[in-house]
């Protein structure tokens, strides 16, 4: 294993809290590479459909090492499987390193980020046909959002100093000053993004061809990031059935589900005292 091609960054966080914007706005800065397919799954814990091609359990540290060939000295090396939070395989692997990586995490507040999954699911990519509140009863969807429980995982293991979590709200609020406290924290230079071009990317939108979307996510790890971007408007105008709109029915719900899942957002608050909790209230 060669440590000098690995990467020396890593994206992770709970699904449907902006890691696909960060990957594209950290991948933006020149002295930044960010592997090409976005989520390699390579350290998931089991083998699955996004990872059959190449993953920890079958295939040689060669065909991770792979994804960052074109990397060519950059400063930052990284991915962005949003699922690490959840591996322990990636944990243990990661933490063994002689150069640990360092972490980064995403969170939103509770109720958003399952609502926002729930309708990717259910509107998107068409995996679930049920309403919400049975989507909520599923055992890992209440895991998932128990943020605080991971978090610890990876501080327990990890370097002191590796490991950095950020609340959605608060990155998309404030997008240029928390790209450039990403970057301090990574150690490039921030001043990249002033004045800095952001979109938003991954939103929550009705699919019209499900084959047309599948293939569109199986070419993307071959196109040049400025070109995905001035393509991709195109894409969602013919195959975008709008941004799915919050369902009245689904109010009560989600009130009993914020109210239920408070106390995570107290716990990183008590890891982290600077998290912006205000945004979850």
């Amino acid at each position: 294993m060669n440590e000098a091609s690995l990467p020396n960054v890593i994206v992770g966080g709970a699904p449907k809290c902006g890691t696909s914007s960060l990957y594209f706005w950290l991948s933006a800065h020149p002295k930044v590479f960010g592997s090409p397919k976005k989520e390699t799954f390579f350290f998931a814990d089991k083998v699955n459909r996004f990872n059959a091609n190449a993953n920890v359990h079958e295939h040689e540290m060669a065909q991770y090492e792979a994804f960052f060939s074109g990397a060519k000295g950059a400063a930052v090396r990284f991915e962005a499987t949003a699922h690490y939070l959840y591996e322990s395989t990636a944990r243990s692997v990661f933490s063994s390193w002689s150069k640990p990586p360092k972490m980064i995490f995403l969170f939103r507040e509770p109720s958003k980020q399952m609502y926002s999954h729930y309708k990717m699911e259910r509107y998107r990519t068409k995996r679930v046909d049920m309403s919400l509140g049975e989507y909520i009863k599923r055992p890992q969807i209440t895991d998932h959002v128990d943020y605080a429980k991971h978090i610890r995982s990876w501080i327990n293991v990890m370097p002191e100093g590796h490991v950095r979590f950020w609340a959605f709200e608060d990155f998309m609020s404030r997008k240029e000053a928390v790209m450039k406290e990403i970057a301090e924290y990574v150690e490039v230079d921030p001043s990249f993004y002033d004045g800095f071009d952001f979109e938003h990317r991954n939103e929550s939108v009705a699919i019209k061809s499900g084959f047309l979307h599948q293939l569109g996510l199986k070419i993307q790890p071959l196109i040049p990031h400025a070109i995905q971007k001035a393509v991709l408007p195109l894409y969602m105008k013919l195959n975008s059935g709008g941004r799915v709109a919050d369902q009245p029915e689904d109010e009560w719900v989600l009130e009993q589900f914020k109210k239920d899942w408070a106390h995570v957002g107290q716990a990183l608050s008590e890891l982290d005292p600077s998290f912006p909790l205000e945004y979850w209230k």
